[in-house]
């Protein structure tokens, strides 16, 4: 059996879990990432350095607790876009004239149901960094879920 250089190095990082942990905006490219309710895009990289388009269903990564977005990597959730839990989800920089920094595209933000009866108007606005709970798994996207409930 004859193996290159290519299978080798595709071998070993099969081996070793493939792409970084968490923060997939090192090996995905930054422009393309986008939030749309419960899903997210982007173009990552494989293995070999090829980009392909993925999409992620973050209810597998993520969860609402009282008005705050939370890791859930046991996707036990309650998923965060299911009836009467988060609405407004994006990556967008709000329209409020409000600047968010750090997070950049991987900053998620959404209006999340604090569970105190308040109307959907006036429930807070839930941030999460999705480089905390998102990895790159050779050029698809995944839910990052062995660090636990901390990610």
């Amino acid at each position: 059996m004859k193996l290159t250089l290519t299978t080798l190095l595709t071998l070993a990082l099969s081996a070793t879990g493939g792409m970084a942990e968490g923060e997939f905006t090192g090996t995905c490219d930054v422009t393309s990432i986008k939030v749309s309710g419960k899903y997210l895009t982007a173009k990552c990289k494989n293995i070999l350095g090829a980009e392909k388009c993925t999409t992620l269903d973050l209810n597998n990564c993520l969860k609402n607790s009282y008005g705050q977005l939370q890791a859930d990597p046991t996707a036990a959730g309650p998923h965060f876009t299911a009836k009467n839990q988060c609405v407004s989800c994006t990556n967008e920089q709000p329209k409020t004239g409000f600047v968010i920094g750090g997070g950049g595209a991987t900053l998620l933000h959404c209006l999340c149901n604090p569970g105190t009866g308040a109307e959907q108007a006036s429930w807070p606005t839930a941030y999460f960094d999705l480089n905390t709970v998102v990895e790159n798994n050779n050029g698809v996207l995944a839910c990052y879920k062995t660090k636990g409930t901390a990610c």
